[in-house]
């Protein structure tokens, strides 16, 4: 097994979700591969930085100041002697139970407030972790981050241009492929759209040109069928890529 497979592997061996057979292999390539070896701890660093990742809890400076509040509202509202004969003060009571409403209200959405801004903070953190490993030297490091960069939204163009990026310029295919792979999870986006054909019109590595083919027929994207006939009609494409185009090809006329 070739190093750039046993790299692909190295997450499930160390999650212990590869198969026996798959389990034994990248067993015996690290066994004389120091190279693999060391790939093999970048990841385990770079899963320990992730499972590291400390979540901050609000201050208790929050319920404090709600007792305060709630403390001086009941002290100022005026004592109330209870008659003999049933009378009805309503209003006043009104009063205080609506200061009271106002006052837990304010305490909850401002507690609210602090969590959005709290996990707003975590996520930025790691944002720029995931920005700052596309750049990695490693090959398996950037395909780790291409794998994150999954959980953030369609809207983060920050994240979406960091992987148009790795698409077009890495020097890896396994990490162009894999950038593929996580753009088309962002499809909504004509920015990704346009990225996605003009790669298959440039990438020669077939890896990458089938993994291309393939997601730009999923996502029923029509305006590749003119890149996928130029495909066709070139004498230097390989028979495989072809017969991958002409069973996708069909999907989008």
């Amino acid at each position: 097994m070739k190093c750039n497979q046993i790299h692909n592997k190295l997450i499930g061996f160390l999650e212990n979700s590869l198969s026996e057979v798959a389990n034994s292999e990248v067993k015996e390539h690290l066994k004389s591969c120091t190279n693999c070896n060391k790939e093999l701890e970048d990841v385990k660093s770079f899963l320990n930085i992730l499972d590291n990742q400390k979540t901050e809890i609000p201050s208790n400076n929050l319920r404090d100041n709600f007792n305060k509040m709630l403390a001086n509202e009941m002290a100022n509202a005026s004592p109330k002697i209870i008659p003999l004969k049933p009378q009805q003060n309503w209003k006043s009571y009104l009063k205080v139970a609506a200061s009271i409403v106002i006052v837990i209200g304010a305490f909850l959405f401002g507690k609210h407030q602090s969590n959005i801004t709290q996990i707003a903070s975590v996520k930025n953190e790691h944002k720029e972790q995931v920005l700052a490993l596309l750049e990695n030297t490693s090959a398996s490091k950037r395909i780790l981050a291409v794998t994150n960069a999954e959980e953030f939204t369609k809207k983060d163009t920050k994240i979406i241009e960091a992987l148009i990026n790795r698409l077009f310029f890495d020097k890896n295919a396994n990490v162009r492929s894999a950038a593929a792979e996580t753009l088309a999870k962002f499809s909504s986006e004509i920015i990704v759209r346009d990225a996605l054909i003009k790669a298959l019109e440039t990438d020669k590595n077939t890896t990458v040109q089938i993994e291309l083919i393939q997601i730009l027929a999923k996502i029923q994207e029509k305006r590749a069928i003119e890149s996928m006939k130029k495909l066709l009609e070139n004498e230097e494409t390989p028979q495989y890529v072809k017969q991958q185009v002409e069973l996708n090809l069909p999907s989008l006329l």
